[in-house]
Formats: structure tokens, C-alpha cells, sequence
């Protein structure tokens, strides 16, 4: 598809939503009924669910507990503090163009999230993937979850293409993407490795 064909949609920025529009959103497209369990390589459970408007704190103190190296890892500089305005964008979502699923554990009040997986929409059957594990949690198969789930979404949103770029040092994110089950291209530049992933036909072999 070349750059000027006009069935292309080309996102600038993400749209802005307030608490009602987004809380409409989650509601019309019927997140709630995403959530699920999930087992994890140790065995233990967390719950897999839809980030929803009032995560923002939640957000916040999981970047919060993030270790250096990993903020660098997912934002590629140094940002120990998710201020509310982001917390706010990455969590006040459209559930269309913009979607997150995010593993938790505990409940209520005591509610934490442990891992997001997310995407942008970048033209009309493209999007760009991110995520990121607490330290804690990291190596025990959550994003490998996250991510399956959150490309069977994309793919029945129109979806044919996720593309995520990475520090080429990411050996564990360049490891899901590798293992996604889906055909993948790469290209590495300036230090960054971009994988895309052919999700338009179904999983595949991974390679």
C-alpha cells in the first residue's frame, strides 16, 4: 500500500477522551466481558482484563515500580515519573484505534497492575505495538498472553499488520515478537530493532 493511496488513515495523535466519553466507550464495546484468568509459567493466577479510565493511578504507581532499565527498555529515555496527563491518554481509551489489555493481581482497593500491552492505530489496518512486565513478573509468560489475546482483537478490528520497535538490546520483547506465531519481518537501524507482524491471515508457525 503506497503512501498515497486514500484508503490510508494516518492517526497524528491520539484523540483526547474525558472520563465520560471513555467510560462510554468501555461500555458500548463491552470490555468488561474481556476479563479473564490467566496461569502463568510459576503457576500462580492473575486476572487479564481491559485498561479502564480509572487506572490512572493504578498506571502511575506501576511505572512507579518499574527499575530503570525497564522504563528505558519501553520508553527509550529515562522517565521515573507517569504523570497524570499520560496516565490520563494511556488509559482513556476508544477501545478501537486505541486498546490496552493489562494483567492485575489483587482486588478492590488493592488492585495492582502488572504488566500493559498495547496498541495505536497507525493507518486503517495498521498499528503499533508496546509493552511492559514489572521486574518482578518479567520471564513468567504474561506478555506472551497479553499479547496473543491482544492480536486476536486487533485482527477482528481490521487489522492486517502490528509493527513495535524496540532497542535491539530488548532481547525478551524481540523473544515474544519472535514467538508470536505469526510471520514477521525485521529491520534493524540506529540501534532499534522494528519487527512487524503479519497478522491478517491467522497465527502461524512462529519463526
Amino acid at each position: 500500500m503506497s503512501p498515497t493511496d486514500t484508503t490510508l488513515i494516518t492517526l497524528q495523535k491520539p484523540i483526547e477522551l474525558d472520563d465520560t466519553a471513555a467510560w462510554s466507550a468501555y461500555r458500548r464495546t463491552r470490555m468488561a466481558e474481556l476479563s479473564d484468568m490467566i496461569t502463568l509459567r510459576n503457576g500462580a493466577v492473575v486476572t487479564m482484563r481491559a485498561i479502564q479510565p480509572d487506572d490512572v493511578e493504578r498506571l502511575q504507581q506501576f511505572h512507579a515500580r518499574l527499575s530503570p532499565e525497564t522504563i528505558v527498555m519501553r520508553f527509550f529515555r529515562v522517565t521515573p515519573v507517569l504523570y497524570q496527563r499520560d496516565a490520563a491518554q494511556f488509559t482513556h481509551l476508544d477501545y478501537d484505534n486505541r486498546m490496552a489489555l493489562v494483567a492485575t493481581v489483587g482486588a478492590g482497593d488493592d488492585e495492582r497492575i502488572i504488566a500493559v500491552v498495547r496498541y495505536e492505530r497507525v493507518t486503517a489496518t495498521e498499528g503499533e505495538l508496546a509493552f511492559v512486565v514489572e521486574d518482578q513478573w518479567q520471564g513468567l509468560g504474561i506478555s506472551t498472553q497479553l499479547l496473543a489475546r491482544l492480536l486476536r482483537y486487533a485482527q477482528a478490528h481490521g487489522f492486517e499488520r502490528m509493527m513495535a520497535i524496540t532497542m535491539a538490546t530488548n532481547v525478551r520483547m524481540r523473544g515474544v515478537l519472535a514467538h508470536a506465531g505469526y510471520p514477521f519481518t525485521a529491520h534493524y537501524a540506529d540501534g532499534c530493532l522494528t519487527v512487524t507482524l503479519d497478522i491478517a491471515h491467522g497465527a502461524a508457525p512462529a519463526r
